[in-house]
């Protein structure tokens, strides 16, 4: 499956990692998780945790409790995400340098 048309996404104040990682997990699955993700990020647990990423799965990263929960995606062995500069596509060793904290849900 090809992801190209997702590559062109810009962050803005409608649309974070959060809508990002729903607008791709929808495309890559047929999945809709917005529900889900929501309460997710409010507390609740809609995820189940895995021990290890698995295509596709979803990636949270965090430095601290005080610090928002990054969103992105494993998928194709990559980390599929969206910052402020732009959607990345990357291997996840780079991410995991950059937050305390990577969690993978499916």
């Amino acid at each position: 499956m090809s992801i190209d048309n997702l590559l062109d996404r810009t962050w803005s104040n409608e649309y974070t990692c959060n809508e990002f990682a729903i607008e791709a997990w929808m495309q890559i699955t047929g999945e809709d998780i917005a529900k889900r993700l929501q309460d997710s990020l409010n507390g609740q647990k809609p995820f189940k945790k895995l021990r290890k990423q698995k295509s596709p799965c979803i990636v949270y990263m965090t430095n601290n409790d005080r610090s928002s929960t990054h969103v992105g995606l494993f998928y194709c062995d990559k980390l599929l995400h969206l910052t402020p500069c732009g959607v990345q596509f990357i291997p996840l060793e780079f991410m995991q340098n950059h937050f305390k904290e990577v969690r993978f849900y499916k």
